[in-house]
């Protein structure tokens, strides 16, 4: 005898066949899109990128050394008349100095080393916060309103501008014809003619931090505290980390490392060379989850970690110069008093620490010297492998910015925008 099933229970079938069959589509389209991503962020399928029209590189950053402990003579000063907003640029003869904090006093001055005297001005009609880069017979400058700046560095001519219609920070890259800032994003630009070659959309957002070139690679931070490494040439993601703590200043590369600052007196290195692993991220999730309830071992460093320090103290720590296997920080506590920390860059162990002094950001590594400004008036000359003091001088104004200009003489900015140069 034949029973005919419930019409309810073939509906019942039919839906369940119906669900079955869309729920295995949602996760083959799932797994299809995951590969396209992965296709395109991990490997070499790139549209076209316009080559430069140049293959002009920023100058290298002053390199000069004091040959001598300074004596603290005043050889010029020069009053800009607004506050100086961020170091002095000497490049051959040539001092280029940006002041003003008002849209309407923003502008750069161009002085001659010897004697100290004005050969142009340019008007920014905005306010820049970074020092300009040079490369070639070019100056670039970013302003807050988002326009990257292009003059003639002799005449202060305006050759170029192109806006990106957001935030810039720090001052521009300029490697192999190609001109790097950061923004909303990263953008890419001819460094002759100003045109755009690419943008990079970050991990998370925007750009939080200035961005940092070498060896092809750039690397910045992002919102959501990630750190981006990105192929120079394509625009390309190879590497993105999330990072434990919020991230301070920009990136600084060491050789084959990427230093990175942030809140709490944190710091972290990551192999410039790293790149992402299909996946990875995912997998980590889940492992660390299994780890969490002792159901697997301790998940492998993340791709890329070297190593992190913890303990060097503050509300944050910045980073502001390497050399000679050493990492220099200024950390600023809750009164506004920095000191000087100083680790070993191969591993994070504190060398040395200078307390009890109110530095400033202004410091500078000038061979085996480490030179910082105070806010009370003071430049102190210090051991860079022991941090004791060699030299000392007074020059009775809070030092804002420090830069070296040759063998025997240095840069000193006051935060009421006066210029000295000093032997």
């Amino acid at each position: 005898m034949k029973f005919d099933m419930p019409q309810h229970a073939t509906q019942a079938r039919r839906r369940k066949r119906l669900l079955s069959v869309i729920g295995a589509s949602a996760v083959t389209a799932v797994f299809l899109l995951i590969g396209l991503v992965s296709a395109w962020n991990y490997f070499d399928f790139t549209l076209h990128v316009p080559s430069p029209t140049s293959a002009v590189s920023e100058s290298p950053a002053q390199t000069a050394i004091l040959s001598a402990p300074p004596s603290g003579r005043t050889e010029w000063s020069f009053d800009t008349g607004e506050p100086i907003a961020a170091s002095p640029v000497t490049h051959e003869g040539l001092v280029y100095v940006v002041a003003g904090r008002r849209i309407d006093t923003g502008r750069i001055v161009a002085l001659n080393l010897d004697p100290g005297q004005p050969t142009w001005t340019y008007t920014l009609g905005g306010v820049s916060d970074f020092p300009p880069a040079v490369a070639g017979e070019l100056l670039y400058a970013v302003t807050r309103d988002g326009r990257v700046i292009a003059l003639d560095r002799q005449s202060g001519q305006e050759e170029w501008i192109y806006n990106t219609q957001d935030l810039l920070l720090g001052t521009p890259a300029v490697h192999d014809g190609v001109l790097y800032t950061a923004s909303d994003g990263v953008y890419a630009l001819d460094a002759l003619t100003g045109e755009l070659l690419w943008t990079h959309q970050t991990e998370g957002g925007r750009t939080i931090t200035p961005l940092v070139y070498s060896e092809g690679i750039v690397a910045v931070l992002s919102e959501g505290n990630h750190l981006n490494l990105v192929d120079a040439v394509k625009g390309k993601r190879r590497l993105t980390t999330g990072l434990w703590f919020g991230g301070i200043g920009a990136p600084l590369i060491l050789e084959d490392t990427v230093v990175v600052t942030g809140d709490r007196g944190i710091a972290q290195t990551v192999d410039l060379h790293a790149r992402d692993i299909p996946m990875e991220k995912a997998l980590r999730f889940w492992w660390t989850k299994l780890w969490i309830y002792k159901s697997a071992p301790r998940p492998p460093d993340p791709v890329g970690y070297s190593w992190h320090h913890r303990g060097i103290g503050g509300l944050s720590a910045d980073i502001v110069a390497a050399g000679n296997g050493r990492l220099f920080f200024v950390i600023k506590h809750a009164d506004h008093i920095g000191e000087v920390v100083a680790l070993d860059a191969s591993s994070g162990h504190e060398l040395w620490r200078l307390q009890g002094v109110p530095i400033s950001q202004s410091v500078v590594l000038s061979g085996d010297y480490l030179i910082a400004g105070t806010q009370d008036g003071w430049l102190h000359g210090l051991d860079a492998s022991s941090g004791e003091g060699v030299w000392s001088f007074s020059v009775d104004f809070p030092v804002s910015a420090v830069s070296i200009t040759d063998e025997n003489s240095m840069l000193i900015a006051s935060e009421d925008g006066v210029l000295h140069r000093v032997r």
